[in-house]
């Protein structure tokens, strides 16, 4: 992962501009500076969970919740190309979670009475490297899948906080895209991948919210649904050959967006 410092629009400076929440994505450029030192992850430009210490994760939901997010990112983007024959590329995204992202999460997972799941990272992991037969792969993952969301549960998050981790998604997200695209031209496949798979569970995450925090607002969450799915594009394909016509502005747009949809409730 490479460190960015990349900053982006605070929700102060949004506000005092009357951004509204109809305001399109790509309207909110990244270019803005952003001034507010108090949100959780990757703010300080520390890259992924950067500046996020174990107490932060013991006791703040969002930062719990956006880590766990990232290492189920990386794994969809590893599992995905594995199915498509990009064995090599998916080993790269395998290692990552164990490696950076999931060692200092344990310590939290255990302090609020959830289950580790190294077990299922390492047999994951294995099953890939040595080039496992696809079935064996799927079970793996999906056995790793449970074990993150049963994590994930052990927050009981509001819909207030898992938008704001959504919303720490789709920012951290935006640095990946503007490591890997940069003036449409694609210049870090990787990046541009962790982007794509930040953005895919974010969106998985929504859509799966348990009906009683859907019912919070339904109106909130069909709005961000809305925001998520003006993304689309950004990605042609998980590992485009040619230029990709797409902007990291627009990720950052939408992260302003749904935290002010989300400091609304």
């Amino acid at each position: 992962m490479q460190e960015n410092r990349k900053k982006w629009v605070s929700l102060g400076v949004a506000l005092a501009s009357g951004i509204s929440l109809n305001t399109t994505a790509a309207d909110i450029s990244h270019d803005m500076h952003f001034t507010n030192e108090n949100f959780t992850l990757a703010a300080a430009g520390e890259g992924e969970g950067g500046g996020v210490t174990e107490t932060d994760l013991k006791t703040n939901d969002v930062a719990f919740l956006t880590r766990l997010g990232l290492i189920r990112g990386h794994l969809l983007v590893g599992y995905e190309l594995y199915k498509k024959g990009q064995v090599d590329m998916a080993i790269t995204h395998m290692k990552h979670p164990r490696d950076e992202l999931y060692a200092g999460l344990v310590p939290s997972i255990e302090y609020r009475g959830g289950e580790r799941f190294d077990d299922a990272l390492s047999n994951l992991a294995d099953k890939v490297t040595s080039k496992a037969p696809q079935a064996e792969v799927d079970e793996a993952y999906q056995q790793l899948e449970a074990g993150i969301k049963a994590a994930e549960a052990v927050a009981k998050p509001d819909l207030k906080n898992t938008l704001q981790s959504i919303k720490d998604l789709i920012r951290t997200a935006g640095e990946e895209y503007a490591l890997g695209v940069e003036n449409g031209k694609l210049i870090n496949l990787h990046e541009y991948q962790d982007a794509y798979g930040f953005t895919q569970i974010a969106k998985r995450r929504l859509e799966q919210l348990p009906e009683a925090t859907r019912n919070e607002s339904t109106d909130t969450v069909e709005q961000v649904e809305g925001y998520l799915e003006e993304l689309a594009g950004l990605w042609p394909s998980i590992a485009p050959k040619g230029d990709v016509d797409g902007d990291a502005s627009k990720l950052y747009g939408a992260a302003a967006r749904i935290e002010i949809a989300a400091l609304g409730l």
